[in-house]
Parts: C-alpha cells; sequence; structure tokens
C-alpha cells in the first residue's frame, strides 16, 4: 500500500508535463504561423495590391501582441505563477477592446476598397476580386473570437473552463493567418481553399487530444467547440459567403 501514490505520483509525471508545455507549444505554433503569413509581404511589398494602411498595420500589431500574451500567460500558469497571470489579466481586456474595433475597420476597409491589401486572400480562396466573400470568414471568425475570448475572462476563476474558451478564441484567429500563408505561396494557392482547414483541423485534434491524455476523458466543452469550429469554417465558405443576404449585408455596412 505504501506503494500506491509513489506510482500514482510517478505516472502522473509525464501527463503533468505534456500539459506544462501543451498551451505553451500551440502559442508558438500560433506566433511562427502568423510572422510567416504576414512578414514575407511586409519585408517585400513585391505584388502587394497597395501599401499598408495605417489601420491594418496597427490591427496587427495589436494582433501580435495578444498571441505574446498568450504564450506569456501559458508559461506563467506552467511555472505556477498563477497570482502574475492574474494580474496581467487586465492587458489581456485592453487588447480585446482595441483588438474588435479594429479587425472590423479593417474588414470593412477590404470591403469598400473590393480587394485585401496584401493579394494574399485573393490568391488563397480563387474569389477573384470578391471582397464580400473574403469578409464572410473575417468578420464570423471575430464574432467567435470574441464571444470566446469575453467568455474566457468572465470565467477566468474556473481555470477549467477558461482555458478551454482562450485556447479555441485563439485558433478562431487561425484562419486569416493562414490564408495569407497559402496566399503567398503559390504552389499552395494552386490547392482547394479548403486547404486551411488542414492546420485547423490539427489545432482542433490537438485540443481534444490533450484532454484525453491528461484527463482520460473530453471535456464536453471541448467537445463542443471542436465541432463548432469545423461546422463554423464550411458554413462561412457555403451557404453564408455567397449568399446574397451576405453579399447585400456586407454592401450595406461596408457604405
Amino acid at each position: 500500500m505504501a506503494t500506491a501514490p509513489y506510482r500514482t505520483q510517478t505516472q502522473l509525471k509525464p501527463r503533468t508535463r505534456f500539459d506544462r508545455w501543451f498551451f505553451t507549444g500551440l502559442a508558438l505554433a500560433m506566433i511562427v504561423i502568423s510572422l510567416a503569413a504576414f512578414l514575407p509581404r511586409i519585408a517585400n511589398p513585391v505584388g502587394r495590391n497597395a501599401h499598408l494602411s495605417a489601420v491594418a498595420a496597427a490591427h496587427g500589431i495589436v494582433f501580435f501582441a495578444w498571441l505574446l500574451l498568450f504564450l506569456v500567460q501559458s508559461r506563467l500558469i506552467a511555472t505556477g505563477h498563477k497570482a502574475i497571470h492574474m494580474k496581467l489579466g487586465f492587458v489581456g481586456v485592453a487588447l480585446l477592446a482595441l483588438m474588435i474595433p479594429l479587425a472590423f475597420s479593417t474588414t470593412v476597409a477590404m470591403i469598400r476598397r473590393g480587394f485585401d491589401l496584401s493579394g494574399d486572400l485573393h490568391a488563397a480562396l480563387h474569389t477573384g476580386n470578391d471582397a464580400a466573400y473574403q469578409a464572410a470568414f473575417g468578420l464570423f471568425n471575430l464574432i467567435i473570437f470574441s464571444v470566446l475570448a469575453i467568455g474566457a475572462i468572465l470565467y477566468r476563476r474556473r481555470p477549467e473552463i477558461h482555458k478551454r474558451l482562450m485556447l479555441f478564441a485563439n485558433i478562431e484567429l487561425m484562419p486569416a493567418p493562414l490564408a495569407h500563408l497559402i496566399g503567398h505561396h503559390p504552389w499552395l494557392a494552386s490547392l482547394p481553399p479548403a486547404i486551411v482547414m488542414v492546420p485547423i483541423s490539427v489545432f482542433v485534434i490537438a485540443a481534444v487530444a490533450r484532454d484525453w491524455f491528461v484527463n482520460r476523458w473530453i471535456h464536453p466543452l471541448t467537445w463542443t467547440l471542436a465541432i463548432l469550429r469545423m461546422i463554423s469554417g464550411g458554413l462561412e465558405a457555403g451557404p453564408i459567403g455567397t449568399s446574397a443576404a451576405w453579399h447585400h449585408f456586407a454592401a450595406r455596412i461596408s457604405q
């Protein structure tokens, strides 16, 4: 009987170590994807449809700051600095208050122009100059991200809910950089637009797998968010983005 606690602790060590690095690993992956997506057009603007606007630049800076904060917060929890993690929460609230209006303004500006600034989305989505269709992804991702991120802040004192909401909120940010990444690589842009769902699916599967590996069961919230994430992409690309009602709505908000 004396060996039972020792065995239990020994068996839990790999799971604990994995859980400490899981969120850090995903945060790093998101940062790498974002850098690979946006830096090439910044460093070499050849091929851009227009110069980077001030609003788009501000949106990119705040977006990247949010991902950096996600990385820092993940490491603070992993290293046991929960008090500092909680104190830094106000930074997340401030960034979120900037991200939502900046993302909306950037998307509306794209609809008014009729094209995205970088030209990446034009190539990735095979949609010609249909900026309204492209905007469907951005606006719906923004809505879902906002709901999940605000929910994560409201549930900040319930870690099991908070971390799942925050993780899926950040996954919701990934379609945009992935589309840009695909768009400025001709061999990727030649593939069907649904290719963007492959890396998104990897993030979602990782979230589900983490639950199973650490807890040996899948949290209902994880299942719910995973299913909604996989369904939402298809709705944006099909019934919503291609509908006359959506194009009418896009025209109205861009007036």
